[in-house]
């Protein structure tokens, strides 16, 4: 398309006009690339963290130059809750806070989970420290934790997160005291389920809800800027602590965390009354809970972000009235590059109103004056659902297309490869194509303000939607939507022959470049390649203020050439990033692998959720169940197995030691459970609820309920416990169980990486393990009581 070709009617019913000079189309170009270069810079300012201080900046301020000397001591190798590197990482941060003149306590405490589903217990090490405030009216806790996977270093989940929080300390010791305590506390056993945390808020000396604020810092990524993506009630109070150095946030964030299976330390800090907010950067989440999350791959820069904003959250909540927070509202907040936006969410709906209200006023001023249509702006506004079905296609059918070039791309967590930049710009400029064309064939029965008017009233349709079920989200449409309105009321009353008529109708297209091209961005990198149908909706209705004012109608064949021409870049650029993400060394494939054992011998067992070569020799191409013998493994329904030979590994050991008569029938048995063979990460009993029932277990005083706690699970394992990290003397449990018939019992010891001699050889360097199912062996014991 021609940039002459971009001029439109006088009117939506008049015919094309003549230019009356070569230069009509310069308003709409000025246009177009302002609206580019407000989409790339707010692109920029989402995707870019800013570079590292050096070791000598300056006292009071944050460096991540010499906070990431802390994460080289920290993330030298895997340091899972129960492992001797668990325990030097333990000691080391007591050393550390007391050096910076803290008075650390290491909190012993038992984590206990009682979900159905998560049943769980640990003994857990969490580790606090208090800087005490001058004139305090609360506490400001700054949180993180210090163990990590089994099968990966954590250098930045979560020894980025420790470091800030060190460095953090460092910088505020440098100045004045402050006005409320500030407390530091790195806690114990997350990754298996946020136990540490969960350990500590059932103490006595938990803290006061009412008079704490939470700030956790967490990584699901090596890279990226920080992001603050979840709040605490009230968080009216809370937003404005990050002015000074704001992360990138949006009130969208927490509605799309809420709808993802993800859960972090907060989460339990929030659900026991708690407020406060939750950080992490999610940049290159390929790499997330995997051997990848080394210090090869961990960011100053991102670490940079991440810690000035926490030490400029922190200064100004320890300045605050923390007993004051509780009063605060809900707020609708976003950045726009460094500036952070907030405003009341008692105006969400409101605003939403005069949205309706305005779009109508405008929309009966343009049929008034006959600028527009009425059956042709319905017929445009019926349509505009057809590029955000389109978008939603070539987002699910691109990632069907790249995982059967790639069929490696099923292995990583989130469905997003190491580097997934270009195939999503790929992705995004066929889109915009398609948009394009939907504009322009709607152009030959529609005026450009018909269209633009549909596009308004779909935008003030969705500000209203998202107003009454995702308030959070609402300030995405509400605002192009206003800017909407009155480019399109200016628009109209221009003269017919004005060149910047079409250029006003398209300024919006400027203030939602703003708004929804960072969006676009953010939603790419929290959700993945996997659900790029995600942000490229969102991407059409940026596309769409644009291209509604400035389309113009098309003879089929050079329509149908240009859109190829156009389509076909797309799927180039498309090809050259999926071309470019192969494994290597820096970027292996993640694969899914265990070894099993039981009575009947040994396996090795993959989901299946992964390709490559080096696993076909293990695992055959067909698929068994394996929830009968190893409870644990209840998803996918289906494994691929191999034979793999039988090798000593830490094994299930059980001794009932007693068994009594309860008055109400049932039998109290006492069993020591434990591993032989080596230790065991974790132990794992299951109970055939077809031959009896648990009524409760108790473990170290604490009572678990029995019944059927594992909703959803297929077949007879219907109740289980988990003890992680189990002593070496193993674990007294008293189970109570109904009637006199003999239960049966599945006992699992999991142990982290495989037993010495069952591999046959080691991976190649371009294989590495999943972040799921992968790296560990699990053996299998049944018995009876």
């Amino acid at each position: 398309m021609t940039l002459r070709e971009i001029q439109l009617p006088a009117t939506a019913a008049a015919p094309e006009q003549t230019p009356g000079s070569g230069r009509r189309w310069l308003p709409g170009l000025l246009v177009l690339l302002v609206t580019l270069a407000v989409a790339v810079l707010g692109v920029l300012s989402v995707a870019t963290p800013p570079d590292p201080l050096p070791a000598d900046a300056p006292a009071a301020e944050f460096s991540a130059t010499r906070a990431h000397a802390d994460v080289e001591q920290i993330a030298t190798g895997p340091r899972p809750v129960g492992s001797t590197a668990h325990d030097r990482v333990r000691d080391q941060l007591v050393r550390k806070l007391r050096g910076l003149g803290l008075d650390p306590v290491v909190h012993k405490e038992l984590g206990i989970d009682r979900t159905p589903g998560h049943t769980m217990a640990a003994p857990v090490q969490n580790i606090e420290a208090t800087l005490p405030g001058s004139d305090p009216t609360g506490r400001v806790l700054v949180v993180a934790h210090y163990d990590s996977v089994e099968i990966g270093p954590g250098a930045t989940d979560d020894a980025h997160g420790v470091a800030a929080l060190l460095e953090t300390v460092r910088a505020l010791r440098s100045g004045p005291a402050p006005r409320n305590d500030i407390t530091v506390l790195f806690t114990d056993a997350e990754e298996p389920g946020l136990m540490g945390a969960r350990g500590r808020l059932a103490a006595e000396d938990r803290g006061d809800p009412d008079r704490t604020v939470v700030l956790n810092l967490e990584s699901r990524g090596t890279s990226g800027r920080a992001v603050m993506f979840e709040t605490g009630a009230h968080n009216a109070a809370l937003v404005p602590a990050l002015a000074d150095h704001a992360p990138v946030t949006t009130s969208l964030a927490y509605e799309v965390y809420r709808l993802l299976p993800n859960n972090t330390d907060f989460t339990v800090f929030r659900e026991a009354g708690f407020t406060g907010m939750n950080f992490a950067n999610v940049g290159t989440s390929a790499n997330y809970d995997t051997p990848q999350d080394k210090l090869a791959n961990s960011s100053k820069a991102s670490l940079q972000d991440m810690g000035a904003t926490v030490l400029s959250a922190t200064r100004s909540l320890a300045a605050a009235d923390i007993a004051a927070t509780g009063k605060g509202g809900e707020a609708t907040y976003f950045t726009l590059g460094p500036l952070l936006v907030r405003y009341p969410g008692a105006l969400v709906l409101p605003l939403a109103g005069i949205s309706v209200a305005a779009c109508a006023l405008v929309v009966w001023f343009a049929l008034r004056r006959r600028a527009v249509r009425s059956r042709t702006l319905t017929i445009a506004a019926a349509t505009v659902p057809l590029p955000l079905i389109t978008a939603a296609a070539v987002g699910w059918a691109g990632w069907q297309l790249m995982t059967l070039v790639r069929p490696h791309y099923t292995g990583f967590i989130f469905g997003d490869p190491y580097r997934p930049g270009p195939t999503a710009l790929g992705l995004c400029l066929v889109t915009a194509v398609a948009v394009w064309v939907w504009a322009t064939v709607l152009r030959r029965r529609c005026g450009s303000l018909e269209l633009t008017a549909a596009v308004t009233c779909w935008l003030t349709l969705l500000t209203l939607l998202t107003a009454l079920l995702v308030p959070g989200a609402s300030y995405l449409f509400l605002w192009p939507a206003l800017t909407g309105a009155a480019g399109f009321a200016a628009s109209v009353r221009l003269p017919a022959s004005s060149p910047w008529r079409t250029a006003v109708a398209a300024l919006p297209a400027v203030p939602g470049a703003a708004l929804l091209a960072p969006m676009v961005a953010l939603l790419f990198a929290a959700l993945g390649l996997v659900l790029a149908m995600a942000p490229l909706v969102v991407l059409v209705l940026l596309v769409a203020l644009v291209v509604a004012p400035l389309a113009r109608p098309l003879a089929r064949r050079p329509l149908f050439l240009r859109a190829g021409a156009a389509a076909l870049a797309g799927v180039v650029v498309c090809g050259i990033g999926v071309a470019r993400d192969g494994t290597d060394s820096g970027h292996p494939a993640q694969v899914s692998m265990l070894y099993v054992a039981d009575g009947k011998g040994a396996r090795w067992v993959s989901s299946g959720r992964s390709a490559h070569p080096w696993l076909d020799p293990y695992v055959d191409a067909d698929t068994a169940p394996l929830a009968a013998e190893f409870p644990y493994l209840k998803e996918p329904d289906e494994w691929r197995t191999g034979p793999a030979p039988r090798v000593e590994a830490p094994a299930p050991t059980a001794r009932v030691l007693s068994t009594r008569r309860g008055a109400d029938g049932s039998r109290e048995v006492t069993v020591r459970i434990g591993a032989a063979h080596g230790a065991a990460s974790q132990l794992m009993l299951y109970a055939d609820t077809g031959s009896g029932e648990v009524r409760s277990l108790t473990v170290a005083g604490e009572e678990w309920p029995g019944g059927n706690n594992r909703p959803g699970v297929k077949g007879r394992w219907g109740w289980g416990f988990t003890y992680v990290a189990p002593p070496a003397e193993g674990v007294e449990l008293r189970l109570k169980v109904a009637g006199d018939g003999p239960l049966r019992l599945r006992l699992l010891a999991k142990s982290a990486g495989f037993p010495e001699g069952a591999l046959a050889q080691d991976p190649p360097a371009d294989v590495a393990w999943a972040a799921w199912d992968a790296g560990f062996t699990l053996v299998a014991k049944e018995f009876t009581v």
